[in-house]
This record gives structure tokens, sequence and C-alpha cells, in this order.
């Protein structure tokens, strides 16, 4: 009787990278049209979801730099994988293209603000109430 262990084969952990890949991609396309739309970059409900998603694949990238993530995948996975992030890539660029964009609009809006508050006349008084000329007060400081 042999009781000789065979090793099992590993089981590809390339299909869960596609689906991050996948999800991944979902959200900055949806961040890109809300960018598009006008919305500013820090208010996109996007952010937190794209940085959580971002830092996974950055595990998962390290793991495939070591060599480990593709050993003995089916071959039509690996190319899915490869074409994923490729897909991927372009929609970061755009996506930073948007961000830029964004930051820039903001940039402007803020600039339009301070120019408004600097060039405003200084007529407000106390408290927001508008400042009346003063009159002087009968007898109080003058000759009678």
């Amino acid at each position: 009787m042999n009781h000789a262990k065979h090793a099992e084969p590993k089981e590809s952990k390339v299909p869960q990278v596609i689906e991050l890949l996948d999800e991944l991609h979902q959200v900055v396309g949806a961040e890109n049209q809300l960018l598009e739309a006008g919305l500013p970059a820090s208010l996109a409900k996007t952010v937190e979801r794209k940085t959580q998603l971002a830092g996974e694949l950055d595990a998962w990238l390290e793991i495939m730099r070591r060599g480990e993530l593709t050993d003995g995948s089916d071959p039509e996975d690996i190319a899915q994988l490869v074409a994923r992030l490729q897909s991927l890539r372009v929609l970061m660029g755009e996506n930073s293209l948007h961000i830029k964009r964004s930051m820039e609009a903001t940039r402007r809006r803020i600039d339009g603000i301070m120019r408004a508050l600097r060039n405003e006349p200084r007529q407000m008084g106390q408290y927001g109430a508008p400042i009346m000329p003063r009159r002087p007060s009968a007898g109080v400081g003058r000759p009678s």
C-alpha cells in the first residue's frame, strides 16, 4: 500500500484578481463619470472604495512580482488578467486627468472667491451691520 502524499494542485488566485480588477474598473469608471459631470474630486463617493481596492491590488501585484500568482494558472486566465490590467491602466490614466482638471477647477473657484473678497469694499460694520455715517451729537464737543 502506497501512502505517499501527492502534492495537491494549487488553486489559481488569478480569478480573484480578475474579480478585483473588474470591481476597481467599475469604481474608477463611475468616478470618471462624476468628475466629468463637474463634481469635485474630494467629494466623489468612490474615493474611499477606490483607495481600498487599489491597496488590495498592490498586494496582489507584489505576489505576482514574486512569481507566485500565476504558477499553475490557466493560460486563458492569465491572458484575461493581462487584458484587465491593461484596460485598468488606460482607465486610471483618464482618471488622473479628470482629477487634475477637477483640482484645477476647484483652485479657480477658490481664487475667484478670494479675489472677490479682496475687491469687496469694506462697507460692513460690526457683526455685518452697514456702517452709517456719524452725525455730530448736538451739544457734545461744540460751542453753544
